[in-house]
């Protein structure tokens, strides 16, 4: 038997039970559920499904042979094969009997944690807080926890209650009386209330009131 006749031995075997379909039908069944906390972010509309094609493993630990089918999940780029980037894949397996025996859905790409460099910067801008704000009766502890919760909020993809507690950042900012004495630490600090305010109205992530409270916020103070 050469390589022609044993690819096409496996596919038909593959395709005896269907496998392809079970497992889009099976990846479709999955998604209905909460796509866009599934799929990183992305809407489902943005997401385009790749038949990747059918792997055959015959000799691993622990486990008889099977056959695996992959489903890559794309959204659009033009730097990218097919002006497709993929973010994740759906795994199906079945057994030679045609048994499923597994499946594995994995998303390697997130929508809005990809294209900034935020969490490096709230991380380095952490190091360069003054340690004494985070003591309770400390005039700045208010302050530094409002960029702390920002800073949480955004990884969770908590983006709305990133910009409440933006807005209460630049707020307190905007107060006299509110003045941070290290100055290295509060340029670093406006530059970070920037860079967020930016990203979210950008990416259209708020509400249209709370969007509207930063773009005021942003207009009637020129350092923010």
């Amino acid at each position: 038997m050469n390589a022609q006749e044993l690819q096409t031995l496996l596919t038909e075997r593959a395709e005896k039970f269907h496998l392809k379909n079970e497992a889009f039908h099976t990846l479709q069944k999955i998604l209905s559920e909460d796509p866009e906390e599934l799929i990183g972010g992305f809407a489902r509309h943005e997401i385009t499904f790749v038949f990747e094609g059918y792997q055959y493993l015959i000799e691993h630990r622990y486990q008889e042979p099977i056959i695996r089918a992959r489903i890559s999940l794309c959204v659009e780029k033009e730097t990218y094969v097919e002006n497709l980037e993929p973010i994740g894949y759906y795994d199906l397996e079945m057994d030679f009997d045609g048994e499923i025996v597994d499946d594995w859905f994995v998303i390697e790409k997130e929508k809005y944690l990809k294209d900034i460099g935020i969490i490096s910067y709230f991380q380095n801008m952490n190091k360069n807080m003054p340690p004494q704000y985070l003591r309770r009766n400390h005039s700045e502890y208010k302050f530094v926890s409002y960029i702390s919760l920002i800073g949480t909020l955004f990884i969770s993809k908590e983006f709305e209650g990133a910009g409440v507690f933006i807005n209460r950042a630049n707020s307190y900012l905007n107060d006299t009386d509110n003045v941070l004495p290290d100055k290295d630490y509060l340029k670093k600090c406006r530059y970070f209330l920037k860079m967020m305010t930016h990203y979210l109205l950008e990416n259209n992530l708020l509400s249209e009131s709370l969007k509207q409270r930063l773009i005021d916020n942003k207009n009637n103070n020129p350092r923010l």
